[in-house]
């Protein structure tokens, strides 16, 4: 018997161990407030690399935008329009840029009031780094009421050149609040796509903003979603797959669907946590931000903060909780926030950020430095 409870209790405190030896040899991410910047009026910004520079696309009203840097983020070119439309609001726009070098920018269409037209996920693509860029092409059309719209496009490309967009669609449930996260494919870098097909979905509830990336350790596809069915109100989830979703949608009590933030850092029932971001962080950790009412005095989006974890190699236990602007005004927020790695130190964040004591209200980004082996 006590054999027994000793051995119990030896492998309760190797696995503590573990744990904390996990969490004690990831990076954290410093902040510095002196970086903060106001980019430009707009919305739903991302930053991503284009081949020895960086770009930054983002909306304002009907019209989605680019800017490019050569300074690491520091300052941005004159914006120049990719894609306008006065029937419709642009925005969700997301930049990938190709294994052939091209540039895929997609966003979601979303139409004015009184206009009869359909919700949709739209792309195109520039063959010159961004001087130009071909025709608007339609991806995915919803319904026309907002309901049964469809939201939040972003892609990803395997090793293989298969090219990947995943969004979240309500279109397939006319008679329901449901959602699903969708993936077309492409196997000629974006000139012609397949079928929608249904990769994560839980019955009566929604599965939102879904933020992909590749493991080459484990050849397996991350993602990085909002779930309002694993726990309250929504929460951060990373579904997967080893075999590029030949093993089925991802539902409700599949064991590839799993909370993403560690234990430690675990998020009460009654706090929003939803618009996930991840990325990988250099070779042997990843990254998620996400937009939650943490520390916050209200419990909706409104009043949302952006707070960024550290997870390993795999996308998982993700702890080490910082904030980018942890003096945000009580009612203020940073929404639809994005994350990049700039170089082998510095992450840069992307937030809508806006209060009553904002002088300039819209994108703004600040610079962390990634500090190893600090808690």
């Amino acid at each position: 018997m006590k054999i027994g409870k000793l051995l119990h209790t030896a492998i309760f405190i190797a696995i503590a161990i573990l744990f904390i030896n996990c969490t004690h040899n990831k990076p954290t991410i410093e902040w510095d407030s002196s970086s903060l910047s106001h980019i430009t009026p707009g919305n739903y910004a991302r930053i991503k690399c284009v081949d020895d520079h960086h770009a930054l696309v983002y909306n304002i009203g009907s019209r989605a935008y680019i800017r490019f840097s050569d300074d690491e983020c520091d300052t941005w070119s004159e914006p120049s329009i990719v894609a306008q439309n006065d029937k419709y609001i642009y925005t969700n726009c997301e930049l990938l840029q190709l294994q052939n070098r091209q540039l895929l920018y997609m966003w979601n269409a979303r139409p004015r009031k009184g206009t009869n037209l359909c919700y949709k996920i739209m792309y195109s693509l520039s063959s010159n780094g961004g001087k130009d860029w071909s025709p608007e092409q339609d991806l995915y059309i919803a319904d026309s009421t907002f309901n049964n719209g469809c939201w939040e496009p972003i892609a990803l490309q395997l090793p293989d050149g298969e090219l990947q967009i995943y969004f979240a669609n309500e279109s397939p449930y006319r008679e329901s609040n449901e959602q699903e996260i969708t993936l077309m494919r492409s196997f000629d870098n974006g000139h012609s796509w397949g079928k929608a097909e249904k990769i994560s979905f839980r019955a009566n509830k929604r599965d939102g903003m879904a933020s992909p990336i590749y493991l080459p350790y484990s050849n397996q596809i991350a993602i990085a979603i909002e779930d309002n069915g694993i726990r309250g109100r929504f929460k951060p989830v990373i579904v997967r797959t080893n075999n590029n979703w030949e093993d089925g949608c991802v539902t409700s009590d599949d064991l590839r669907r799993e909370e993403a933030i560690a234990e430690e850092y675990k998020l009460h029932d009654t706090i929003y946590a939803g618009a996930p971001y991840l990325i990988r962080l250099g070779d042997d950790f990843t990254l998620l931000s996400i937009q939650s009412t943490e520390f916050r005095k209200g419990r909706n989006e409104r009043y949302a903060n952006m707070q960024v974890y550290v997870g390993d190699k795999d996308a998982r236990n993700f702890s080490n909780r910082s904030t980018p602007v942890p003096n945000l005004a009580e009612d203020g927020n940073a929404l639809w926030n994005s994350i990049f790695q700039i170089n082998s130190n510095t992450v840069i964040a992307v937030m809508d950020m806006n209060s009553s004591a904002a002088e300039k209200r819209g994108i703004w980004t600040i610079k962390g430095k990634i500090v190893k082996n600090k808690r």
